[in-house]
């Protein structure tokens, strides 16, 4: 079976949704199916191109990505809707998959209803919630859901936003986020690594690993930590990742006194993931749910567990689900900071817990969050789609 998946962004460009994509679509093509994957343009997608292509799973990138969703925008879409529709016509997939609503959604309805070609719609839950803010595109929004053949949520807060927007039952299939434990494993600290961020001997480490934007909450984790700092043991806090909150991130840091224990780590790499990850004693992200744009899951919390470590997330979206509450970590209100801080205070002076949660969390991992069995999945839903469209 041919498989088309339109995209505006692929790795490496840093994303759960685009991990999401890659894991399924990747192993679909190496199980009999073909894919073709048509997006756009990014940092170091030829080194990722070379490495990843293989003559069942091929990269088409021709196009830049709109920088948003505003009107303003509209003439960048032509060159995305080109490039897919040119490729249609010439490879024909029997099925495309829509890994964004705008324009990648729209091409799909004009293809179905232009060339016959069924689509698959995916939802993660925030691309409902940060829509219903907009004025005008709900309307759009709800009509590539409703034409879609199908679509695949990611979690149950994408499956009752899309009950809530009136989206039939039987078209929604959830698959939620898998794991490769062979990426992500516990293995001893890399001293090295720990030099590098300037880490003692006695102090424990917090990480966050997340685009610097207000929804991952760092602001709240800086915070907490100046009130805590007094009344716990050394620690330092390494922050991963890159985003437009970093320059207000580091002036924080520094209104509260805490520049000689908080570590911006930068942009950190697929394959050294794994060795941050099993260089913290707890990983915290306290998402909130800021203009509705909301944590559709969380695989952060997935890969720190698959390390063997103990998380805090915030209780909005659909993180409750990648964290079973005071059994692989915490889920805190992301409105009301004590929680958050009883949280850290409760991890940072108890080893045992931990220890406790952290194996908690690895088990589960490795036993419940196959991406093979997600991606058989989706390869049902395709032939079912196509079966569908053929009678």
């Amino acid at each position: 079976m041919r498989v088309a998946l339109l995209s505006d962004s692929f790795l490496p460009h840093a994303g759960g949704s685009r991990v999401y994509y890659y894991n399924l679509l990747k192993r679909i093509s190496a199980t009999g199916g073909e894919v073709t994957v048509i997006t756009s343009k990014v940092n170091g997608w030829q080194q990722f191109d070379l490495k990843e292509q293989t003559g069942s799973f091929r990269i088409q990138r021709s196009f830049k990505s709109p920088t948003d969703h505003s009107f303003l925008q509209i003439p960048k879409t032509v060159g995305p809707m080109l490039a897919c529709i040119v490729s249609s016509l010439r490879n024909r997939p029997d099925i495309i998959h829509c890994g964004d609503l705008y324009p990648q959604g729209l091409i799909g309805v004009l293809l179905k209803k232009t060339l016959g070609i069924p689509f698959v719609a995916y939802c993660h839950g925030e691309d409902i919630t940060l829509i219903d803010q907009r004025r005008f595109q709900p309307k759009l929004r709800d009509l590539i859901y409703r034409s879609a053949d199908a679509i695949i949520a990611n979690g149950e807060f994408a499956v009752q936003n899309l009950l809530r927007i009136g989206i039939e039952k039987n078209k929604i299939h959830k698959i939620t986020p898998g794991l490769d434990v062979t990426s992500f494993h516990p293995q001893p600290a890399d001293k090295a690594l720990r030099q590098h961020y300037g880490i003692e001997q006695d102090e424990l480490v917090l990480m966050t690993v997340a685009r610097l934007v207000s929804r991952k909450g760092h602001s709240r984790v800086l915070r907490a930590l100046a009130h805590l700092r007094p009344n716990v043991p050394p620690f330092k806090y390494v922050v991963v990742g890159r985003g437009p909150l970093e320059p207000e991130l580091r002036a924080l840091t520094v209104e509260l006194n805490l520049q000689d224990v908080v570590k911006f780590a930068g942009f950190v790499s697929d394959d050294q993931l794994n060795d941050h990850y099993n260089l913290a004693d707890i990983v915290v992200m306290p998402n909130t749910g800021d203009d509705g744009d909301v944590e559709g899951f969380g695989m952060v919390f997935l890969e720190a567990n698959a390390a063997g470590k103990p998380v805090i997330g915030g209780r909005s979206g659909g993180t409750a689900e990648a964290i079973i509450e005071r059994v692989t970590g915490y889920l805190v209100d992301p409105t009301d900071d004590s929680e958050l801080r009883d949280a850290l205070h409760s991890l940072l002076t108890d080893s045992e817990q931990r220890r406790r949660m952290g194996e908690a969390g690895l088990q589960r991992a490795q036993t419940e969050f196959s991406w093979d069995l997600r991606a058989a999945a989706v390869k049902q839903i395709n032939y079912a789609v196509v079966a569908a469209t053929k009678r």
